[in-house]
């Protein structure tokens, strides 16, 4: 019988490690409604599909990361007095949930908006797959125009400023770089 005491006993210490996770975004929302808005999507999408009891998620004032909260005294009975086989497919849910919470992070539009403008590997790394397709970079240009002005609010960004984001991208294609821009000045997007 001890031996199946040690097994729920680890079992149960794995699904309190298992609960505390945080993961870091590697920079920080423009407002935290941004952040609001897409937890309160989160949870009514990604929340009913599952039956385990959702942990408290917190975040710190500037919203560069989200953390899952261990659970409480109080909490723990909910797995504690399972069988075995129970907490095994609990401590899964548990994890799948976590899982599911991140990718609808991370595929959430207003998340994919700040990613490109926050994140300087990611911004590099998605114009870098399009260096050579001209559709592509006009796509970006315009979605890189897009999401400055729906994350940071800003109409009429300085021509420095995009070229130097986003300018080194266009080497194949110079000509098309520069006739975004003069449209883009053109309709008060872009000043010199």
């Amino acid at each position: 019988m001890s031996g199946l005491q040690g097994e729920i006993a680890a079992l149960r210490s794995i699904i309190q490690r298992n609960s505390s996770l945080r993961v870091s975004f590697g920079w920080s929302f423009e407002r935290s409604d941004h952040y609001e808005t897409i937890m309160a999507e989160c949870l009514d999408i990604v929340a009913p599909k599952y039956n385990v009891g959702v942990n408290l998620m917190v975040s710190d004032l500037r919203c560069s990361w989200l953390g899952f909260v261990p659970f409480n005294t109080f909490e723990k009975p909910i797995y504690e007095e399972l069988s075995p086989a129970s907490m095994i497919l609990f401590n899964n849910e548990l994890v799948d949930f976590q899982t599911d919470v991140v990718k609808f992070i991370a595929e959430h539009k207003i998340f994919r908006q700040h990613s490109i403008l926050r994140s300087d590997s990611y911004r590099f790394g998605t114009f870098k797959e399009q260096r050579k397709n001209k559709d592509g970079l006009e796509d970006l240009y315009r979605y890189y125009i897009q999401a400055l002005q729906d994350i940071s609010s800003v109409n009429g960004i300085p021509r420095d400023y995009l070229e130097e984001q986003i300018g080194c991208h266009f080497l194949y294609h110079p000509e098309l770089f520069f006739e975004l821009l003069e449209f883009s000045i053109l309709k008060g997007e872009v000043h010199e």
